[in-house]
């Protein structure tokens, strides 16, 4: 009996670590740099295309980048407390809105993209931590470095990005000051169904 729980305490963590990879939660930094790569490769792969439509970048961007972001807690850290008071519906409309939002914003920046090298730091953590921060540099010849900070937190299905600094400006903070002011002069029905035209005037 003594023997079977023996052996049974060192199997245990020898099936954890031979679990499926599919199991395993990505590194954050990992996580970046693959998902990094990955959006590169398929641009290059894709160059022809994009030339000839730029549009199709959407796409791309959707697919690839955007299923790593937490457009929840994105939506409620921008509106803040605009957030409790709004109807569920409200809710809805704005996640919606600002995910197309994220998509074209994202989109434009990859567009500018032209082989500069792109260098992911490995990130500094502790056990248990759920919110980290993943280094960027973005390497330009005669000029600094354009550092982009992603700021991840761990949910269920691995971890999610829900704010990105470049060069210390919060992309969050900075719709959070715009939208605030166009809410309180025009209401969020307003500021969702502007956003909401503007997407639909991109993808058309």
């Amino acid at each position: 009996m003594m023997r079977q729980l023996f052996y049974s305490l060192i199997l245990i963590p020898l099936l954890l670590l031979n679990s499926s990879p599919a199991q395993a939660v990505e590194a954050p930094d990992v996580l970046v740099k693959n998902t990094t790569e990955k959006m590169l490769a398929a641009m290059d792969a894709k160059s022809k295309d994009l030339e000839e439509d730029p549009t199709l970048i959407y796409g791309l961007v959707s697919d690839i980048v955007l299923p790593h972001f937490d457009f929840v807690r994105m939506s409620r850290s921008v509106l803040a407390k605009n957030w409790k008071s709004a109807s569920r519906e409200q809710k809805l409309g704005f996640v919606r809105a600002f995910r197309d939002l994220m998509v074209r914003t994202y989109a434009v920046a990859l567009l500018e993209y032209t082989d500069q090298k792109i260098h992911v730091l490995p990130v500094k953590m502790k056990a248990g931590d759920k919110n980290v921060t993943v280094r960027m540099e973005v390497l330009q010849n005669g000029k600094p470095p354009v550092i982009i900070n992603y700021r991840l937190g761990l949910k269920k299905k691995g971890w999610k990005v829900y704010d990105i600094t470049v060069d210390g400006v919060s992309l969050i903070a900075n719709y959070r000051t715009s939208f605030a002011a166009e809410i309180k002069q025009q209401g969020l029905d307003a500021l969702i169904a502007r956003l909401e035209k503007r997407n639909e005037k991109v993808e058309g």
